[in-house]
């Protein structure tokens, strides 16, 4: 089965971008967290969490903490999925260690499928020349 994956791009205001600034900040510490936390529970019991332990952690992480409960649970668990993958390509002699993160080096996040819309046009060109072209989208 084929995947398909679109990139688009927001247009917000100076508000919205505030909120997604602040979001994007909850989420590098909550991936600074999930990383402190894995850390102890090696230390304590020699026990890696699995992904799904991860996607719980940070879940509860999430109903605790009112900085957390900014972001959508499914952001949640997908900062979770990150900070896994990064554990497992360190597992698997593919790259360095995860490290502790810096929210300007914090750049995306994944929101789900449902509750957002398109518009038919985008901007094409630079500077001056902008123009309208279609999408094709309906």
């Amino acid at each position: 089965m084929r995947v398909r994956a679109y990139r688009f791009r927001a247009y917000s205001s100076k508000t919205t971008a505030g909120v997604l600034k602040t979001q994007l900040e909850a989420a590098c510490k909550l991936y600074n967290t999930l990383l402190h936390a894995e850390q102890e529970e090696y230390e304590k019991n020699k026990h890696s969490m699995n992904k799904t332990e991860l996607r719980q952690l940070a879940l509860d992480l999430g109903k605790r903490n009112p900085e957390f409960q900014a972001l959508h649970s499914q952001v949640t668990q997908q900062v979770a999925d990150r900070f896994y993958q990064a554990r497992e390509r360190f597992f698997d002699g593919l790259a360095n260690k995860p490290k502790k993160k810096k929210p300007y080096k914090f750049l995306s996040l994944v929101y789900p499928q449902s509750g957002w819309r398109l518009s038919n046009t985008r901007d094409v060109g630079l500077g001056k020349n902008k123009k309208k072209k279609g999408l094709g989208f309906t």
